[in-house]
């Protein structure tokens, strides 16, 4: 089962895929609470269901929510062995739910590939710094290649930004401040989150090196014509808002 969020409590929409494998009824509160948070969650009761609901690239986050199963632990194994590639990745992030506080159950999961266990009862909260945490780590946006996001493109081997072909010159923690709003356009990250993934900041702390980076970063799209792009979402955090027209500035122009 899974605890009630405290209220008022803030909830931003992420554009990621999350399936949750196991019984339809036993993990009803779980898939609800993730399409509350704006989630794209899906329910596959069995391994028929797995297979259809994922497609090459489309899931980013699989749950087994099964209890005490020896055959989803057996199944876990095979997935990390490559038995249901390519509809699911053997390198697929998996979260599992362990049942009650017995040690034994959280080190099988683990043993069978699950790269994070979390006991029941699951608690709303819990659940989504357990996502956050497997997403930072997750390689869904890759390390090498192109993020095309309409006029703008970030190459992320040459670790250079461009917008409708003119070329953004960006210090490196701008840069890398980009790149993690580009994970997910659209979503508020916190300040926290951005303290904690781009400048490795274990606490909040002072958030003036983060907004005057932001300023920076904003700035300067804004002056190849990306105005807007980067939105600040006050007293909450940033988000990379991707327009489907660029707005060209006089020196744009000139050029």
């Amino acid at each position: 089962m899974i605890g009630t969020s405290s209220n008022g409590e803030a909830r931003n929409a992420v554009c990621m895929t999350i399936v949750v494998f196991g019984d339809t009824l036993r993990n009803r509160p779980i898939v609800d609470e993730l399409l509350l948070d704006g989630f794209d969650a899906r329910k596959a009761p069995n391994q028929e269901f797995l297979r259809l609901c994922c497609q090459p690239g489309d899931v980013e986050l699989l749950i087994f929510g099964c209890g005490r199963d020896a055959a989803s632990l057996a199944m876990l194994r095979e997935l990390r062995a490559g038995a249901f590639a390519p509809a699911v990745s053997p390198t697929m992030r998996v979260l599992w739910i362990a049942p009650g506080d017995t040690e034994s159950d959280v080190l099988r999961a683990f043993d069978a590939g699950s790269d994070d266990v979390i006991r029941e009862p699951v608690h709303p909260r819990e659940l989504r710094a357990r996502i956050a945490a497997l997403v930072r780590r997750s390689p869904s946006l890759a390390s090498s290649g192109l993020v095309a996001l309409n006029d703008l493109v970030i190459d992320l081997d040459a670790r250079s930004v461009t917008f409708n072909s003119n070329p953004v010159a960006l210090r490196r923690m701008e840069y890398d401040l980009l790149v993690c709003l580009a994970r997910c356009p659209g979503r508020v990250f916190t300040k926290s989150e951005l303290l904690s993934d781009v400048w490795g900041y274990k606490a909040l702390g002072n958030t003036r090196t983060l907004d005057s980076h932001a300023s920076r970063l904003r700035s300067k799209l804004a002056a190849v014509g990306a105005e807007g792009w980067i939105a600040n979402a006050r007293g909450v955090g940033y988000s990379l808002c991707v327009r489907d027209r660029a707005v060209r500035s006089p020196a744009v122009r000139a050029a």
